[in-house]
């Protein structure tokens, strides 16, 4: 849903609001998801004009688990929850659960936008002196054989397909 405008969304509502299209014939019609429409709708006639505003920034560990325990409190759907809290996607909910049914708290808690903000960094080289010329020399001719040998790899592989390719096709009957 985050890709549709206020402006979208409130027409998509309006659309499926004043005429009797339901929810399939909307969602064909402006070329999105049945579920993305029932979403926007059971936004807006929870939350007005409030509930189709998109709100993308980052929840609290406890927020989450606040979330989670009134789900399974009152017996609510992720998509109930989703618009009772104002959470623009409803698959939030299942991964937060998912999360925390795995790791607990502490990996309910976690960004989950890339590495945890305690990971230590990538450790620098000790030795920051340029290379020599011998050890240039080295790492080049590695570099070489390595590549000779992939080249001789590669010509053996062509060969034994030909000679397979040769073997398999009929030979030719001459009188």
């Amino acid at each position: 849903m985050s890709k549709l405008n206020l402006e979208k969304k409130a027409a998509i509502v309006a659309h499926y609001m004043n005429t009797t299209d339901g929810y399939t014939n909307t969602a064909k019609e402006f070329g999105i998801s049945e579920s993305t429409v029932e979403m926007l709708v059971a936004q807006f006639k929870t939350n007005g004009i409030e509930g189709l505003t998109h709100k993308n920034g980052t929840y609290s560990g406890e927020f989450k688990m606040h979330v989670l325990e009134y789900q399974k409190q009152n017996s609510l759907s992720d998509k109930e929850t989703a618009v009772y809290f104002k959470i623009p996607n409803r698959g939030t909910i299942c991964i937060w659960r998912k999360k925390y049914l795995i790791g607990g708290y502490e990996l309910l808690c976690r960004d989950g936008r890339g590495n945890p903000k305690n990971m230590a960094t990538k450790k620098t080289k000790k030795n920051t002196e340029p290379e020599t010329e011998l050890e240039k020399l080295r790492k080049e001719n590695e570099w070489l054989r390595m590549e000779n040998a992939i080249l001789k790899k590669l010509n053996a592989l062509i060969q034994e397909e030909e000679e397979s390719e040769q073997e398999t096709k009929p030979e030719s009957s001459e009188n």
